[in-house]
Order: structure tokens, then C-alpha cells, then sequence
């Protein structure tokens, strides 16, 4: 069930009416319920068998992090299998074909036989995101900013509570777990507050993600026939594409979440109004940034070891982020690019060069890494990406190309390479412009105008655009 879909819709419906009707102590196995069902229903046959492994995975942290308090002497040693148990298990899911692929191509180097072997594995949707939530919670167990739950139900609903189950934000339980102690009491601003998010998601991910979706796909698509002009539209196109979708895809899931009475943690923060790539990291996926920093950067030594050693943590703490986003070198390439940048950052600021960079230049530079490094991000292969950054950084590749224009038949429109220029420029345009004076609207009766306006524009959007087949959100994947 996507998000954007009726189907999750009326479901989202049916589980807000029961949750609500229920005597307080069935809302939590109610949602425990209606996760266990959204979750196995992508899919079929295959989901019916996601239901049974996360519910193997959540009893297996249960009872782990219950042994840590029963027999703290052995703490450390049960971490680290159960860490490394469900390292093996990511690994065995979604790494094995991309490992012996790997391996295949070492030995055709070498010059020597290759198997060839591939896995038919089926990966279980969303355990990536699972796998950091379950390590989290053993780990802040481990260090004693946690205590075991002792419900089974409680600490299940925390793991697979629908809303940030395929996509985050990676919750902590000092985030979520808590709230399942006591049942929320129905807040009309918070349900009200949650439509609001729901359908803001909603309209960002549909109108505007999934629209330039089918630009970047064609451009993406084939990358040997991209100029300089398609080549830097489809890069800027693709940033706004993957922030819409994901921010649409956070803002539905809080929404969802509201409407329940429960609060998931911001993940969104302007990021591509950022004045460097630390700033942006503290700004994108912002319960990711937080957990490789906590669980990772900070373990390997952070930037306490001095210079050499703060680059090479940055190094390996992004080379695995990126791995985390997918089983394909085209994203380590895009972790190791990640790195490259927050090192060029510091060694800026040791030097003191980056207060001489003016405000807007900085957002700037910062906003045309960000793009440039996400071609390894969207390609394919690293060949593909080859393609696409050799015209972005050469106007005279493909020159005759130049003078061409891209006419893509969205399904509603046809949409030239100039027509989404304008579009990315538009959507700059009005972020600053709610970004810079949400604030000054505080008159109720200006903000009741917007919402009405906002509401009539997506109602008149539905009954125009209505048919049109949302897409999958890209993070699903993952």
C-alpha cells in the first residue's frame, strides 16, 4: 500500500475509527495488528513471508535486550551478536548477489574463473531501515540510555508501527517507544494538524515528485544521448524529484502518525538552502545524519584522533551510508563523494578560508555538490554516471544535442527540458518564500485563507489530474 494510494487511504481510515472506538488497553495490539497487516501486504505472495521475519527479529532484540539487564556481565558479548546476527541477516538479504557479483569481477581481472552464482533472495521490505532501529535499541541498552520494555507487544508495535516502517524517520525509542507506555488522549489540534501534514505529503509527492519523475527517468534512461542543457536539468530535477518524494513520504507518515496521536521526530530541515555539507547533513534525512553520527562516526573515534584520522572516520562512516542505500557501487561512489566534501568543509574551516565565501555562494556551491554527487545517486552503473557528469562538465559533448529539446509525454501533459527548468525555479522560489515568512502570517484569518487556498488547489488537482498512477517512493527501496 503506497502512501499516496486510495488503498492505504481507506485502511489509514479503518485503523484511525477502530483505534479511536477501542477501550484504551487493545490500541496498542490494534496497531501492532494493522502494522503487521500493511507490512505483509506488499507484494503477495512474498509479503506473507515479510510478516513472520520481523516478528522473528523484534522477539530475537526482545529477549537480547532483556539477557543484557538479567546478566549484565555478558553485555558486551551479547551485543556483538546481536549486532553481528543482524549484520548477516542485512548482508544475506540484500548484499549476497551484489557481494558474489563483486567477486565475480575480481576474478575476471585476475584472469581467473568465476562462478557466476546468483541468489534468488528475496529482500524483505524496509530492512534497512529494521536493522538500524533494532541495533539502536540494543546499543542505547547497552550503554544504559535505554531500559528493556518489558511488553513484547509495546516493544513490537515500536519496531513495525506502520507510519515510519518503510521509510523512516529512524526512530529511537526515547522517540517512540515511550508513547505506546500510555495511550494518547484524542487531541483535535493534533488530528487536525495531522490532515494538514497528510495531505501537504501527499500533494508535494503526486504533483510535483512523481511529475518530474517521468522527466529524470527518460533523461536517466539514456544517458549516452544527454547533452549539457538535459543533463544539469535532469541533476536539478532529480534533487527536487528526491526531496518531494521523501519529504512527501515523512510528511504522510507524521500526518499518519498524528491522526493516531502518536510524534515521529523531524527529518527535514531546508536542506538545499544549506551553506556547507555538514549544514547539510544536520538538515537531510535528519534521523539518518543522527544515527551513523551516534552509532557510527563518533564509535570509529569522531573528530577527537586529530585531522588525518577525523577524514578517514568521515570516509567510512559515508562509504557505508551509501552502501546502506543500496546493493550497487554506484552508491559507495556517491558515500565516498559525501566524505570527500565534508573533508574539503573541514579543512576549510581549519584554515580558515570558508568565512570569505559569501552567504548565497556558499548555498550555492553546496546545493551544485549536493547535485552533482547524486548523478552516481540516480545512475544505474558507474558508466551511466560517466555519461551524465562528462556532459554536465563539458558543454561540448553531444553539442548537437544541445539544440535539441527534450518533449516527454508525462501521461498529462507534455513536458519540455525548458518547461522543468521553470518548475525547479517556481519550487526555489515559493520553499524562500514559506521558509522566510511562515512566521509573519499571524493572522488567523491570512492563515485560514491559505489553508482554504492550499486545500481548493489540491481538490481541483484531484478532479483534474485524478487519474494519473502515482509511483513508488524512491526510499522504499531501500
Amino acid at each position: 500500500m503506497i502512501f499516496s494510494s486510495l488503498t492505504y487511504v481507506l485502511f489509514l481510515a479503518i485503523v484511525i475509527l477502530l483505534y479511536w472506538r477501542l477501550p484504551i488497553r487493545f490500541r496498542v495490539p490494534l496497531i501492532l495488528l494493522a502494522s503487521y497487516t500493511f507490512y505483509m501486504s506488499w507484494h503477495p505472495p512474498d509479503g506473507l513471508i515479510y510478516g513472520p521475519v520481523i516478528f522473528a527479529d523484534s522477539l530475537y532484540f526482545y529477549y537480547l535486550s532483556r539477557a543484557m539487564v538479567r546478566w549484565p556481565q555478558f553485555k558486551k558479548p551479547i551485543l556483538i551478536i546481536g549486532v553481528t546476527t543482524e549484520l548477516c541477516l542485512l548482508g544475506y538479504f540484500k548484499y549476497i548477489n551484489f557481494l558474489s557479483q563483486t567477486l565475480d569481477a575480481l576474478l575476471a581481472f585476475c584472469h581467473l574463473p568465476a562462478p557466476h552464482a546468483h541468489f534468488d533472495v528475496f529482500m524483505p521490505l524496509a530492512i534497512s531501515f529494521t536493522n538500524f532501529v533494532l541495533i539502536s535499541y540494543l546499543v542505547d541498552i547497552y550503554r544504559g540510555d535505554e531500559k528493556p520494555d518489558p511488553s513484547f507487544v509495546r516493544f513490537a508495535s515500536y519496531v513495525a508501527f506502520f507510519p515510519h516502517l518503510i521509510a523512516g524517520p529512524i526512530v529511537r525509542a526515547k522517540e517512540l517507544l515511550h508513547q505506546f507506555d500510555s495511550a494518547p488522549i484524542f487531541d483535535h489540534k493534533r488530528f487536525v494538524e495531522g490532515i494538514h501534514r497528510f495531505a501537504n505529503g501527499f500533494f508535494i509527492k503526486v504533483f510535483i515528485a512523481d511529475i518530474l519523475a517521468i522527466y529524470v527517468d527518460n533523461i536517466y534512461g539514456h544517458p549516452h544521448l544527454q547533452a549539457f542543457n538535459t543533463s544539469w536539468v535532469a541533476g536539478y530535477a532529480f534533487s527536487v524529484q528526491l526531496f518531494c518524494d521523501f519529504f512527501g513520504y515523512t510528511l504522510m507518515a507524521q500526518g499518519s502518525a498524528l491522526m493516531l496521536g502518536y510524534i515521529l521526530p523531524e527529518n527535514f530541515d531546508a536542506p538545499y538552502f544549506s551553506r556547507n555539507m555538514s549544514e547539510f547533513w544536520k538538515r537531510w534525512h535528519i534521523s539518518l545524519s543522527r544515527w551513523l553520527k551516534d552509532y557510527l562516526y563518533i564509535p570509529l573515534g569522531g573528530n577527537r584522533q586529530g585531522k588525518l584520522k577525523t577524514y578517514r572516520n568521515l570516509f567510512i562512516t559515508m562509504a557505508l551510508g551509501g552502501l546502506w542505500h543500496g546493493a550497487n557501487w554506484t552508491f559507495v561512489f556517491w558515500g565516498l563523494l559525501q566524505g570527500l566534501m565534508l573533508c574539503l568543509y573541514k579543512t576549510g574551516r581549519y584554515l580558515n578560508l570558508n568565512r570569505w565565501i559569501p552567504e548565497l555562494l556558499a548555498v550555492l556551491i553546496t546545493f551544485h555538490g549536493v547535485v552533482i554527487a547524486r548523478v552516481f545517486f540516480r545512475a544505474q552503473t558507474i558508466g551511466d554516471a560517466y555519461h551524465i557528469l562528462l556532459t554536465m562538465l563539458n558543454p561540448w559533448v553531444n553539442l548537437n544535442l544541445n539544440r535539441q529539446t527534450w518533449n516527454i509525454d508525462t501521461g498529462l501533459t507534455f513536458m519540455s527540458t525548458e518547461t522543468v527548468l521553470g518548475v525547479i525555479l517556481l519550487y526555489f522560489v515559493g520553499h524562500w518564500l514559506i521558509r522566510k515568512y511562515r512566521f509573519s502570517l499571524k493572522s488567523l484569518v491570512l492563515r485560514e485563507m491559505a489553508i482554504a487556498s492550499a486545500y481548493s488547489f489540491l481538490l481541483y488537482c484531484l478532479v483534474t489530474l485524478g487519474g494519473s498512477q502515482s509511483q513508488q517512493f524512491i526510499y522504499f527501496q531501500f
